[in-house]
Parts: C-alpha cells; structure tokens; sequence
C-alpha cells in the first residue's frame, strides 16, 4: 500500500511536465484528447484485472450494501481519524503544488530555474517515497507516522520563524532545505496515513478505499484553494498553512489512535500495509 500511494502523491508532481510537453507536441485539444484516450486504455485494463476481496466479504450491488459499508467506514474512529489527516497534510501538499511556480517566480526570480528546482524537490520525494516500505518494516506503521509526524511539525515551526524573520522573503538555500524535508515527510505520512486508515476495513475494502480517496483529494483540494487565495507575495501563506494543518493532521491522528483495539491493529495488521 506505501508504494501504490508512493505513485500517487508523485503523479502530480511529474504530471505538469508532461502536459506541458503535450501541449507543444500536440497542442490543448490534444492534451483533452490524450486524457481520453488514456481512460479508454484504463477502463480497458481493468477488464483484465481479477477480483481479490475473499468471497465471504464481497458486497451485493445494491444501495443498500453501500449503505451499509459507508456506516461501517464512517462510524470506525481509526478510518475516519487516519482519513481526515490525510486531508489536512494533503490539502498543504495541493496548495505547494498550485502555488510553486509563483513563490519561485515572484519570491525568488527564479523563472528560469523553476523545473529544475521543482525536479530536484520531486526527486526528493521519490527518493522518501522508495525507502517508505521499508521503513514501515523496520518501525512499524503507527510509530513511523507519530515520529514522522514530530519532525514535521518541527520543520514547519522552522519554516515559520524563518518566514516571520525575513518578513517572507528568506534566504532560497534555507527555505529549499526546509521544504525538501517538509516534502519528504510528506511522501512518508500520506501514504502510511491512507494505509493506517485501511487497516480496519477489510470486509469492506473497495467502499473503504473509494470513501477514503474522495474525502481526503476533495477536502485536500479544497484546503490547497483556501490557501492559494491567501498567497500575498510572500511565503507565509503557505508556510502558516503547513504548520497549521501539521497540528490538525497531529491532533487527528492522536483521535485515531485513542481506543484502539489491539487484536485489530497489531503488529501483524501493521505489517501487512
């Protein structure tokens, strides 16, 4: 699961790039069709994929069925905790991604510069989500997101005095460092967040997923819009939000983990993300 999320956080990070070549191949009717083409090819393959939910846990087609997995989905603290973290952490990582090119243009004047800086930031993230899995083995997943965690907020703090130091206009070394660990952090707790989340809702994994996925890129993404409104020239926003939602994906996942049981979020449980 930290690798499958490991591709999904690092997909928006290469995806500019790629429109942007296809808009000079192809021109922007041709990006709209390329998107077309790609789902047809998608839809297609998943004919090819088998079904892998034991067949004691598969759902009736029905409403009601659906009904039924969104209660257990939504009523498990541990889920809905996990879930809204990954809200809050990925709503801080859609404002970066939106407001990048103008805090490296307009902060720094560094037009020129931007896809190589935003490559090498994304080569940072590759590089924490690769090592994620192994991690995971090694710490164990609830005590990787807690230390993780802590280190966030402790380079979010650091971006912030240095933000309020330099009345948001830092030195570019300090702040590329403070963000490259930021980022990285990032690559670790989302995905570990998505799977924590997981861990209790295997008789109703496919709902699970699909509530989970929805609520944490459309909240995420409506967060990132909030902030991105707020941009003033400055890197303060951004950098307030990353400490703020820090906090809120903190406190969150402190909520998922009061109460658990243990027989259902063991050590093999963990293992098994």
């Amino acid at each position: 699961m930290s690798f499958v999320m490991a591709i999904f956080i690092l997909i928006p990070v290469v995806a500019p790039s790629i429109g942007a070549v296809l808009t000079d191949w192809v021109g922007w009717r041709g990006v709209i069709l390329t998107t077309v083409v790609v789902a047809l090819l998608v839809g297609l393959w998943t004919l090819r994929l088998p079904e892998t939910m034991n067949p004691e846990n598969r759902l009736d087609l029905s409403w009601a069925e659906v009904a039924r997995a969104g209660r257990i989905v939504l009523t498990n603290r541990m889920t809905v905790g996990y879930m809204l973290s990954f809200a809050a952490l990925f709503g801080g990582f859609a404002s970066y991604l939106a407001s990048s090119e103008l805090i490296f243009t307009d902060v720094f004047g560094l037009a020129d510069e931007f896809p190589l800086i935003f490559g090498a930031l994304a080569v940072v993230m590759g590089v924490a989500a690769l090592i994620n899995g192994f991690l995971v083995e090694r710490v164990g997943l609830r005590r990787l997101i807690n230390l993780v965690m802590a280190g966030y907020l402790v380079a979010a703090a650091g971006l912030v005095l240095l933000s309020v130091a330099t009345r948001g206009v830092p030195p570019f070394w300090a702040f590329a460092i403070l963000m490259a660990a930021l980022l990285s952090m990032h690559a670790l707790l989302i995905p570990n967040m998505n799977s924590a989340a997981m861990i209790p809702m295997a008789p109703v994994a496919g709902t699970a997923s699909a509530i989970i996925g929805t609520v944490a890129t459309a909240g995420g993404a409506l967060l990132g819009a909030v902030i991105d409104r707020a941009y003033d020239g400055t890197v303060t926003p951004l950098i307030f939000s990353f400490l703020i939602l820090g906090f809120v994906a903190w406190g969150l996942s402190r909520y998922a983990e009061t109460g658990l049981n243990p027989v259902e979020v063991g050590p093999a449980a963990e293992k098994a993300t």
